[in-house]
């Protein structure tokens, strides 16, 4: 980090900035190659410490800073606590986003180009201003994201974690990160209540909209998260999972912890906001349960959250315009408007919503095909896919929990780090740099 710092300070002095209007293909194309170039650069540590050789470093750093935490590590307690820090850090940085920090910190060259960077790596179709200025938007976001870090670090301590530890875990789960400093995850910390409570608190405020943060504290008020369909939907939806695998638990009389009310909604919380950390082997829970948990691989947290996934939000648009439609045909006359917490939705984020879908679905299924060619079996292709692009880290079967991605052939290793880069800049931002087009 010191070595990017510097480079960063000779070049702003060396090139001093002007006044910049940024199109929109060149800031796919800056926010793109931002990340490339963090990645890399953030491999140094790795390489310098002799930690593991290049393609396993940036495997590792790109999970980490895409916030995926898909672990190429097959004894991480054995790795010096300066690497380990390193790799927490790293998602602690990815979580908020590297542009969204430099949207705060640098701005004032880059007029409207700066809502446009915010923008390409901001998760949702349109970017939510909770001030008239970006560079505000995003300070605020970042205000709130360092108050819970301080908070759960010192909540992490006081329930028993050392200092390094409480650290580190909370970098990695209000970031969604889900990188630990033990070889068992949480699941070191079974017998101690207190921190998974503390960690499923974290984990849930990393998955929902920063927005709303802003809002409740600017307004003085909670009505805002009452009045928001996903924040709702959201709390719905981990409630109905948790229930299930209890009762699923319930009826197979596992013999193991994983029967525990709070392990599993331990686990709903980890996959829904994509965090990835594990108490238990969720793998050998009953098939019900197992389906619970391959089904959240899909859904993700909230929209402007540091979860990943396709999101709670977009499953709103389309399950409203799904009715909508139905309506329509039942009706051809009636005039049918998809509205989201009591506001109709512009056509143009329906649209773009379908299209997010489709898309993400077709690159899961295209590259479960790429997975299964480098020998993986079905269920191991297809949840690396949707554990990297959705970026949560863990699977089922070979890549599960208890698991790592140490053997997946070089190629593989490759495919998956470009997978995490797409689903966290979202598919688009990366996906209009391959068609031809005119700059505009």
């Amino acid at each position: 980090m010191s070595i990017i710092f510097i480079i960063g300070i000779i070049l702003y002095y060396k090139f001093p900035l002007e006044d910049i209007s940024l199109r929109y293909i060149e800031v796919y194309l800056i926010v793109t190659c931002s990340w490339i170039t963090v990645v890399l650069f953030g491999t140094l540590p790795y390489l310098f410490s002799g930690t593991m050789g290049f393609t396993n470093a940036f495997f590792e750093t790109m999970s980490g800073f895409t916030t995926t935490g898909a672990s190429i590590l097959t004894d991480i307690e054995s790795i010096p606590p300066g690497i380990l820090m390193w790799r927490a850090l790293t998602q602690w940085f990815g979580g908020m986003g590297i542009i969204v920090l430099f949207v705060a910190l640098v701005t004032t060259h880059f007029g409207s180009g700066a809502s446009r960077l915010f923008g390409a790596e901001s998760p949702g179709p349109v970017v939510e201003r909770v001030t008239p200025r970006i560079s505000d938007t995003a300070k605020k976001l970042w205000m709130f994201y360092m108050v819970f870090t301080i908070i759960q670090m010192i909540l992490l301590n006081f329930a028993g974690m050392t200092f390094f530890d409480s650290m580190a875990h909370t970098f990695t789960s209000i970031a969604s990160g889900g990188f630990s400093t033990k070889n068992a995850s949480i699941g070191f910390y079974l017998d101690n209540n207190w921190i998974q409570l503390i960690i499923i608190l974290f984990m849930f405020l990393g998955g929902t909209n920063f927005t709303l943060f802003y809002l409740a504290w600017y307004k003085k008020t909670l009505k805002v998260f009452q009045e928001n369909d996903e924040f709702k939907l959201y709390i719905k939806t981990i409630i109905i999972a948790t229930l299930i695998i209890i009762l699923s638990l319930y009826l197979a009389k596992p013999e193991s912890e994983g029967f525990l009310p709070i392990t599993a909604l331990f686990q709903v919380v980890s996959i829904i906001t994509t965090t990835g950390f594990a108490t238990v082997d969720y793998d050998l829970w009953p098939n019900l349960s197992r389906g619970i948990m391959f089904i959240l691989l899909f859904v993700g947290g909230s929209l402007g959250s540091t979860a990943g996934g396709i999101k709670i939000g977009r499953f709103i648009v389309l399950i409203k315009y799904f009715i909508s439609e139905l309506h329509r045909l039942a009706q051809p006359k009636l005039v049918q408007v998809v509205r989201v917490n009591g506001m109709s939705v512009d056509n143009r984020i329906v649209s773009n919503t379908l299209l997010f879908f489709f898309a993400y679905m077709f690159i899961v299924g295209f590259s479960t095909l790429v997975m299964a060619g480098f020998n993986l079996d079905l269920e191991a292709a297809l949840t690396s896919v949707l554990a990297c692009i959705g970026v949560i880290g863990p699977g089922l079967g070979a890549v599960g929990p208890t698991m790592n991605y140490a053997e997946i052939p070089i190629g593989g290793k490759y495919f998956l780090s470009l997978l995490m880069l797409v689903g966290r800049l979202e598919i688009f931002t990366i996906m209009v740099l391959f068609f031809p087009r005119k700059l505009a």
